[in-house]
């Protein structure tokens, strides 16, 4: 799972002993919720992991709510510094910027972090309506980097036929967790299905026309 990007939080102040508590609440709760699922997150775990009472907790984050809208800020800052950092890169071609960024996402499902985080957000996000709009943000800001990429590879899709192929790459990856994910039972075939996937979604992104997502006739 890529590490996640410390936000300041103001309300904290500019001291580094705030702001390094604050890590250490975020990277409990990460640490719970990828080892014990959603039913063993609580407030009191968490204290109790960081070394602080369950008050001085609340001083930072009165709820659970707020903790888990904070984590999920800090989550989706450092995947989309990532996927920015990798579209910028004007010296390689659009086709490489995607492959990387297809490259980047398998991969990172696989590992036992993200096998285990996401999903478990995306069990909360079907209870909690703050939780949904945040992992809504996190994917929809996403496939922005992917979408821009498609816009340089077909100019001839317009918006909205560019973000249905955005969302299909992106769900089409997201979707193969359950299956090659830390050890699900074709963890093995991870690298093919990334073969398989740069093959596939490249030729969607550059040959996808408005007849194909209409329809759904094509010519190979």
């Amino acid at each position: 799972m890529k590490e996640f990007k410390q936000l300041h939080r103001p309300e904290t102040g500019t001291y580094l002993k705030g702001q390094e508590r604050i890590e250490n609440i975020l990277q409990a709760a990460t640490d719970i919720l990828i080892n014990h699922g959603y039913a063993g997150l609580s407030m009191r775990k968490i204290a109790s992991n960081v070394g602080i009472t369950i008050g001085n907790l609340h001083y930072y984050y009165p709820t659970k709510k707020d903790l888990i809208t904070n984590l999920l800020e800090n989550v989706i800052s450092g995947y989309l510094e990532y996927f920015e950092t990798i579209r910028k890169q004007q010296d390689k071609s659009a086709e490489d910027r995607l492959l990387e960024i297809i490259t980047f996402i398998i991969e990172d499902i696989t590992t036992p972090e993200t096998t285990n985080f996401f999903p478990e957000l995306w069990a909360m996000s079907n209870h909690d309506s703050v939780v949904a709009e945040r992992m809504n943000d996190l994917y929809g800001k996403a496939r922005q980097d992917i979408n821009a990429l498609v816009a340089e590879l077909n100019p001839k899709l317009n918006d909205d036929e560019r973000t249905q192929v955005s969302l299909f790459i992106s769900a089409s990856m997201e979707g193969l967790t359950p299956f090659i994910g830390n050890n699900k039972p074709f963890h093995p075939l991870a690298q093919n299905m990334i073969n398989i996937a740069k093959y596939s979604f490249l030729n969607l992104a550059k040959n996808a026309d408005s007849k194909l997502l209409a329809s759904g006739k094509f010519t190979l």
